[in-house]
């Protein structure tokens, strides 16, 4: 006969396991979302970067800059893209090391449920 502790035991570890995951997944999502942005904005700045290397040395440009714009020389914007898409680069590393550490945790969560599950029917 099963053990009614063990078995509400059994009941508390896959509830919280089951939360885990779903913890888990939500993050992995927001990470997706957030990865995908990031690549967004290195692609605006890389599409920028190519349409300022054919304009002449001595243009014009301008640099956005909360709700104005400022002159910048066009050598000093190139430099700010270049720069930008390193740091963006940077952060999208990051959050796709994050996304991995969380699909291996949720292997691991759902390893976890299905020990469990083959214990109880043992």
């Amino acid at each position: 006969m099963a053990d009614p502790q063990l078995d509400q035991d059994l009941r508390k570890a896959f509830q919280d396991l089951q939360q885990l995951m779903q913890e888990s997944t939500q993050k992995i999502k927001i990470s997706e979302v957030q990865i995908e942005h990031l690549r967004g904005a290195i692609t605006r700045a890389r599409l920028t970067e190519k349409e300022l290397d054919v304009l002449p040395p001595e243009t014009r440009t301008y640099e956005s800059v909360g709700r104005m714009f400022l002159y910048q020389p066009i050598k000093t914007v190139q430099e700010n893209l270049q720069e930008k898409i390193r740091v963006t680069d940077s952060k999208v590393k990051t959050i796709e090391g994050n996304k991995e550490h969380l699909e291996n945790k949720i292997k691991e969560h759902e390893n976890n449920i299905r020990e469990m599950l083959t214990a109880r029917h043992k």
